[in-house]
C-alpha cells in the first residue's frame, strides 16, 4: 500500500481527537463529503471558498489547550470524512475524501456501501475503483494509509466539457 497519498493525513495522525475522524465516516457522511467536492470542482479550478457555503470549514486539531488550523484539511460538524486538498490536489484539480477505517478490511465494503447511493464503478483496477458522476465529473477510490491507519480515499475530478463541431 503507498503511503505518499497519506502525507496530508500524517499531520492530522498527531493531533488529540477532533471533530473528523474519530471513528469512520458512514457511507453517507461520505456522499455528502463527495457532493461538496463535486460543487466546488472544475476542470480548471477547485473554488475553495465555496466549501463552507456546504459546511465545511478549516480543519482544527488540538495542539495542547489552544487548537490549531490544519492547512489543506476540512472538517463538518456531524461528519466523519475530511475533505484535503493539498498542494498537489490543487495542482491536479482533485478534491479528496478521507475516511477512516477501522481495519484494512473494511476499506471494500466501504466503497460497496458508497455505491449503493452513487452508482456502480465504471472499472476497477486492482482495489482501486473509478466511477463517472455525471456532468462531467470522475472519482476514484483507493486505500491508503497504513495497516494502523487504514484509510479510504477518494478523488473527485472533473473533465472538460467537449465542444461540438
Amino acid at each position: 500500500m503507498k503511503t505518499f497519498r497519506f502525507l496530508p493525513f500524517l499531520a492530522l495522525a498527531a493531533a488529540a481527537p477532533a471533530a473528523a475522524q474519530d471513528k469512520p465516516a458512514t457511507a453517507f457522511q461520505i456522499v455528502d463529503a463527495i457532493e461538496a467536492c463535486k460543487q466546488i470542482t472544475t476542470p480548471t479550478w477547485l473554488h475553495l471558498d465555496s466549501l463552507s457555503d456546504h459546511g465545511w470549514k478549516p480543519y482544527r486539531k488540538a495542539a495542547g489547550r489552544r487548537t490549531q488550523v490544519v492547512r489543506g484539511a476540512y472538517e463538518k460538524v456531524g461528519n466523519e470524512a475530511l475533505i484535503i486538498i493539498s498542494k498537489e490536489e490543487l495542482k491536479a484539480k482533485a478534491c479528496v475524501v478521507f475516511a477512516k477505517l477501522d481495519n484494512t478490511s473494511d476499506y471494500g465494503p466501504t466503497a460497496q456501501s458508497v455505491s449503493q447511493i452513487v452508482g456502480m464503478p465504471v472499472r476497477a483496477e486492482g482495489p482501486t475503483y473509478f466511477w463517472s458522476l455525471g456532468d462531467g465529473m470522475n472519482m476514484r477510490v483507493d486505500p491508503a494509509g497504513d495497516r494502523d491507519k487504514p484509510i479510504a480515499r477518494f478523488e473527485i475530478t472533473a473533465t472538460a466539457e467537449e465542444t461540438a463541431e
